[in-house]
């Protein structure tokens, strides 16, 4: 591997610096991407190690950060204790220097995060994907509890940082950085697609990109269905994602009588963005939210956007400017608001026009890749001078998988951490 030192913020101190992406989450479905994003650009100045524990997404989660250039590490053993041990020895082989935890929710990423602190890993970075939601005694003790190891905590949106103020987090180990993406590109074939499900061509194409779980709230948009379909005859829902409620939600679909003319479960998809480029409208009903990427990658795509007034959507479509917002668990406001974008189609344009607009000034992935790393300056420029790691004695190493893919293999590449300071907390970094 090409070697390059590159600045770690010190004057006259280079060395290279060592990133651990991190989530212990089943499905790191919008968090992994979220990940991939940050690796895609980080990549070319940091060497990563990125850990995922195995399931159907995490393993292509894996792949595709292999295929971008990380060290993948599978997040496995004969237990837990045995998991964590595996994963801190390679924390030690990878002379890992920042470790950035990612959650979906407050109970994921505590042992990781242990582990890193155990192994006095320079910088320990927690990004919150989700509100504090966290409702249960025991769990909210044990997130209390983990405050002291995490050197500083990112929220993914506004509205989900100030669910955050009401923890025990000082506020200056707390930052926003708003989520972002690439422009998704795939060519438009609006016919091919609706060919592929069995549509006619003239059809209006309404698409949701979500797990069917509660959060997403599909119940919501199945309850709104019959009227919509009852005046646009010539419409059809296209939902992409599996989840534990699909089998629910099937059996709900035929007690209302929804035929699968009108409503196609797709299943998981890879080519959300051509499904896009299909789409006539796109609609998230979801109950709760960080900041979704989905909308992120509709408003990109000039697709007109209907979601509900949640935690960061909120941040993404101004109402009636660049989409439509409607209260959560209100299958009439959905109902309404879709049949108004289906009839009138210059306000509906109009929408997706504002959005695109919206999109590029405020949630590139550049933007959020150059916040991200501002941060990991910043925290290593104030722990490493006193946090200088002593040497410790190696445990055992994890062997080389039947699969013939190593779960942790030393990084060498260095990384650069810049010099521009974060516009959204200048008093802590000013401190740093």
């Amino acid at each position: 591997m090409n070697q390059k030192v590159r600045s770690s913020g010190e004057p006259g101190n280079d060395q290279p610096i060592n990133l651990c992406l991190f989530t212990d989450s089943l499905e790191p479905s919008g968090l992994g991407e979220h990940m991939l994003t940050l690796a895609a650009d980080f990549l070319e100045r940091y060497c990563i190690l990125f850990v995922c524990p195995p399931s159907q997404h995490g393993n292509e989660l894996l792949r595709r950060a292999e295929t971008l250039g990380c060290t993948p590490f599978v997040l496995e053993g004969e237990n837990e204790s045995d998991t964590y041990a595996r994963l801190g020895q390679a924390l030690l082989d990878a002379d890992i220097q920042i470790f950035h935890c990612h959650a979906g929710i407050g109970w994921e990423g505590h042992l990781g995060i242990q582990t890193a602190r155990a192994q006095q890993v320079p910088a320990i970075i927690r990004t919150e994907h989700l509100p504090y939601l966290l409702t249960d005694p025991a769990q909210r003790a044990a997130y209390q509890n983990l405050i002291a190891q995490v050197d500083h905590f990112v929220c993914v949106s506004a509205e989900a940082y100030a669910s955050y103020l009401d923890t025990e987090i000082p506020h200056d180990k707390l930052s926003v950085v708003r989520n972002g993406i690439r422009a998704p590109f795939a060519p438009s074939d609006r016919t091919g697609v609706r060919q592929e499900f069995g549509l006619a061509p003239t059809t209006q194409l309404v698409l949701t990109v979500a797990r069917m779980t509660e959060q997403k709230g599909h119940s919501y948009l199945l309850d709104a269905i019959p009227s919509i379909v009852s005046q646009k005859p010539d419409v059809a829902f296209v939902w992409v994602g599996e989840g534990p409620q699909e089998a629910q939600l099937s059996d709900h679909m035929k007690r209302l009588g929804v035929d699968s003319d009108h409503l196609i479960f797709a299943g998981w998809r890879q080519d959300v963005p051509r499904l896009l480029g299909a789409a006539d409208l796109f609609v998230l009903p979801s109950l709760f939210e960080g900041l979704p990427l989905v909308v992120l990658e509709a408003m990109a795509r000039s697709v007109p956007v209907i979601a509900t007034r949640v935690c960061g959507t909120t941040e993404a479509i101004i109402d009636g400017e660049s989409g439509c917002l409607v209260p959560p668990r209100n299958s009439q406001a959905l109902s309404e608001a879709i049949l108004t974008a289906l009839s009138d189609t210059q306000l509906s344009a109009s929408w997706a026009s504002n959005a695109k607009w919206r999109f590029q000034q405020e949630f590139s992935a550049q933007r959020m890749v150059s916040e991200t790393e501002q941060i990991y300056q910043a925290v290593l420029k104030r722990n490493q001078p006193q946090n200088r790691r002593k040497k410790r004695q190696p445990g055992p190493r994890s062997p080389t998988h039947a699969d013939g893919v190593a779960r942790h293999r030393s990084p060498s590449r260095p990384a650069n951490i810049g010099e521009r300071q974060p516009e959204r907390n200048p008093s802590w970094i000013a401190s740093a």
